[in-house]
Parts: C-alpha cells; sequence; structure tokens
C-alpha cells in the first residue's frame, strides 16, 4: 500500500455512511436502450447546466454512453424502490424498460416519466480513472416529473428523507449553489 492510500476494503465500508440519492442512468446506441442503477450522479456546474456520472467500464450502459456521446439521469422516488432494483439486477437490458413507461426528449436516451426530475445530457468530457468512467454531461433538456421524496442508498440499504426543513429560507443573497 502507498502512502496516503486508503486500502479498498476500507475505503468501501467508509462510503456506506454516504448517503446517496438513487437514478438510473440511460442511454441509447444503434437503436438498443441501455440503463443501470447508480448513485454516483451530483451536479457540477450550474453554468453551464452540467452534471457528473461515474459509470463502471465494465457494464454495457458505459459502451453505449461512451459511443454515442449522450446519457440521461432519471432520479427516482421512495416509490421507486423495485425499479431501482431491476435496474440493477441481472434483467436483460430490454425487459428492464418495460416496468415502467419512458420517454424521450433532446439526445433520445430513455426517460423515466414517474422520476423526480429527468437531466438529459450530451457528453461534454470525460475522465478515465480507475474500473470507472467519469462524464460530464451538458444538460440539453430537463423534465421535472412527479412530486415526492427521493429515493436515497446508504449503509447497504434503501431509505427515505424523514422530512425537510420547510420554511426554513437560505441566508440573504444565497441561492442553492452557494451563490
Amino acid at each position: 500500500m502507498q502512502q496516503g492510500t486508503a486500502e479498498a476494503a476500507q475505503f468501501k465500508q467508509g462510503m456506506r455512511s454516504l448517503a446517496g440519492a438513487v437514478s438510473i442512468i440511460t442511454s441509447i446506441h444503434a437503436g438498443n436502450r441501455y440503463g443501470m442503477t447508480a448513485t454516483a450522479v451530483c451536479s457540477a456546474t450550474a453554468d453551464p447546466p452540467t452534471v457528473l456520472a461515474c459509470v463502471n467500464r465494465i457494464t454495457a450502459t458505459h459502451r453505449a454512453i461512451a459511443d454515442a456521446r449522450l446519457f440521461c439521469v432519471n432520479v427516482l422516488r421512495h416509490e421507486d424502490r423495485d425499479l431501482s432494483g431491476l435496474f440493477s439486477g441481472a434483467q436483460k437490458l430490454d425487459e428492464r424498460f418495460r416496468a415502467e413507461h419512458w420517454t424521450t426528449l433532446a439526445t433520445g436516451a430513455p426517460v423515466l416519466l414517474n422520476a423526480l426530475v429527468s437531466f438529459d445530457c450530451r457528453v461534454v468530457n470525460s475522465l478515465d480513472h480507475g474500473t470507472h468512467t467519469i462524464f460530464l454531461g451538458a444538460v440539453e433538456r430537463l423534465q421535472i416529473g412527479r412530486k415526492g421524496k427521493p429515493l436515497l442508498y446508504s449503509d447497504g440499504q434503501y431509505a427515505k428523507l424523514a422530512s425537510l426543513a420547510h420554511g426554513e429560507p437560505l441566508p440573504e443573497g444565497l441561492d442553492y449553489w452557494g451563490e
């Protein structure tokens, strides 16, 4: 082990403490739809609107994103637990899309109609690191979907947000991005 480098098992154990919103990342390539469950998704910049998605290079979805240069991040509601499991399992790719209603926006990537929000993106940059590729996607369109609470994943299990502190505005001059 190199100095300053954590062991993989210890790192994985530590990451279990980091709660993440559950999303389904989708793409389309050569007429085939691809999708996988992910928690390694976040905003990268608001100007221009860009999201970041980390995708394991051994997945079929990775190959589709890398070849087509497009993807959609569909943020799941707490009620979408079964769908999350379906897209993380051994189910054939095309069968995964039969469980819900899907549409498309600008890129043609599958967009989940019942998602909290869907970010339809074109890849503007990517970086291979370890087992994954970090894709930066310029948001071409987004669809605000059904209201609800996000599906979260922490410590090896699904969770939902118990409450939000509504009614407590951010300090004067600040918005979501801390500006």
